[in-house]
């Protein structure tokens, strides 16, 4: 039996709305669009709620699907990060439905264990990059990894991150040419001039992708 890729697609979009307090609608809009320009407005803090993020199909849902072939294989591909991330989100679930079932079961300590165990697997599966197997770039097994963050830029400009570890970022720029900056002081105690283009906010936290990339941009 011969193995083939095959595909599908749908028009999605994607929606995401978010609580403002303001004084009418327009500052209410403008808040946003900042929000968006600082990368903040998937925080979901107190202030700006994250009431909704989805993506919804658009055009017409009951059109025939069409699929296609596009690509034949001797070995299955690897699964992109996004298939790993619900394979994460789906171990995540199942560890806590055992650790919950292990809370309420009081009649045999055999069985409490089990899905005691059964819990730290899944959720082992679900972080793999906080387990003890982890090892370093180098390949040494047991040692300790090198947190890394990947800097996407455009134009010189930082527009994403991502992560092995959870982290925050915070994007200072030193060419203050015309717009308003701050002194910040430096390690070694001198004092730069810099201007904040966004706000703290957390990298995209995808360990198997940001490893995947490391090998493959250092193997180059």
């Amino acid at each position: 039996m011969k193995k083939f890729l095959v595909e599908y697609e749908l028009p999605y979009m994607h929606l995401v709305r978010v609580g403002i307090q303001a004084k009418n609608e327009e500052s209410a809009i403008s808040i946003a669009d900042q929000a968006f320009t600082d990368c903040t407005i998937w925080d979901n803090t107190p202030e700006m709620p994250l009431l909704y993020d989805d993506y919804e199909e658009t055009g017409d849902s009951g059109a025939v699907l069409e699929f296609k072939v596009v690509g034949e294989y001797q070995e299955w591909p690897e699964p992109e990060v996004c298939v790993k991330i619900i394979e994460r989100d789906a171990a995540a679930r199942r560890a806590c439905e055992h650790l919950i079932a292990a809370h309420v079961c009081s009649n045999s300590a055999s069985v409490r264990e089990a899905l005691l165990q059964s819990a730290l697997e899944e959720a082992h599966a679900a972080m793999p990059h906080l387990s003890g197997s982890t090892s370093s770039s180098n390949g040494t097994a047991g040692s300790e990894a090198k947190p890394t963050v990947v800097a996407w830029l455009e134009g010189g400009i930082v527009q994403w991150m991502a992560s092995d570890h959870p982290m925050r970022y915070l994007v200072l720029d030193a060419d203050t040419d015309g717009n308003d900056s701050m002194n910040v002081t430096m390690e070694n105690g001198s004092i730069a001039e810099v201007i904040r283009t966004s706000s703290t906010v957390l990298a995209d936290h995808l360990p198997e992708w940001v490893t995947k990339l490391v090998d493959e941009v250092e193997g180059q």
